[in-house]
């Protein structure tokens, strides 16, 4: 089990650096903020999302926020969607985002 307590190391080093609530664990390495989490989930959906169409992620992401995916759906719902198995939100996406096209007459 590990304990974390706040970062409060300003030092001429980390000061370039710092972070807003940066937590240290007792492991020396810090954890990263829901933020931080959230993104590498964005960024991780995007990804697999590419490697089941054939695609670059950048097409992905590309027609992600045509149609408000990443904003409307992934990062408010990240809670629920990031507790599935990888398999699941990836096909869960793909499908969202070909709906959500379809809907918005965007292809």
């Amino acid at each position: 089990m590990y304990f974390c307590k706040k970062s409060t190391d300003m030092s001429s080093a980390s000061k370039s650096n710092a972070r807003t609530d940066t937590y240290i664990w007792d492991d020396g390495y810090p954890r990263p903020t829901e933020q931080e989490r959230t993104i590498t989930f964005v960024c991780s959906c995007i990804e697999s999302v590419a490697e089941r169409l054939g695609c670059k992620a950048s097409e992905v992401f590309r027609r992600m926020e045509r149609v408000g995916l990443i904003h409307d759906y992934i990062v408010p719902y990240y809670d629920t969607i990031h507790t599935e198995s990888r398999e699941n939100v990836t096909v869960e996406i793909i499908e969202t985002l070909e709906f959500w096209e379809k809907k918005k007459g965007v292809s």
